[in-house]
């Protein structure tokens, strides 16, 4: 990782030992100090960047493909492609502290991708192989109540979240369009859009 300022537009710092950093995601705390970098070899590493130095790392999983923040900067989630499910971190010291498994209506564990941070401590996300959305919310503790948005469409992939954290939407990889949930609806539920994009 490169630290870098852009006034002067210099770089600071390099940080090496990330692991496998393709199709890599960082996130960052809430005083930016330190970003977390979940990389392909399911590697979740911690750097301080004051001090340009890995403040901790993990191997959490086999592979990994993103993963969040919640608002109040104390969960950390990571999404899994391998073996699934998504895991919840403890942002100061990497402990694990939950593992959710992604088990969708057909039975079969998923790999899951489009991971977004609500108001609340509260994440969405897409189960690629099964085709569904999930809402946990863990505002109670770290047994997460979840929402499962069945039946969405073939291959959920990218998912992205509007500023005012109304709107997600997540690209749809195996066909024409994408799932939209309207997360203010009285009883959201899914809606395809863009049809006929591509």
């Amino acid at each position: 990782m490169l630290i870098v300022e852009t006034t002067g537009r210099k770089t600071l710092a390099r940080v090496e030992g990330l692991g496998d950093l393709s199709h890599a995601a960082a996130v960052f705390s809430p005083d930016e100090r330190y970003s977390y970098v979940f990389g392909r070899d399911g590697g979740l590493t911690k750097i301080d960047m004051l001090e340009a130095r890995i403040a901790a790392r993990v191997i959490q999983a086999g592979n990994s493909i993103g993963g969040a923040l919640s608002d109040d900067g104390t969960l950390l989630v990571a999404s899994n492609y391998t073996p699934g499910g998504i895991k919840v971190f403890d942002p100061g010291d990497l402990k694990l502290l939950a593992e959710i498994p992604a088990i969708g209506a057909d039975g079969k564990a998923s790999k899951v991708v489009g991971l977004v941070d609500l108001p609340g401590r509260r994440f969405i996300y897409s189960l690629y192989d099964s085709g569904e959305i999930w809402l946990a919310d863990f505002s109670k503790g770290l047994q997460p109540e979840i929402v499962k948005f069945p039946k969405v469409g073939s291959l959920p992939y990218d998912g992205n979240m509007t500023g005012d954290a109304r709107h997600y939407l997540a690209g749809l990889f195996g066909e024409d369009g994408f799932a939209h949930i309207d997360l203010w609806a009285e009883t959201p539920k899914v809606t395809r859009v863009f049809q006929g994009y591509n």
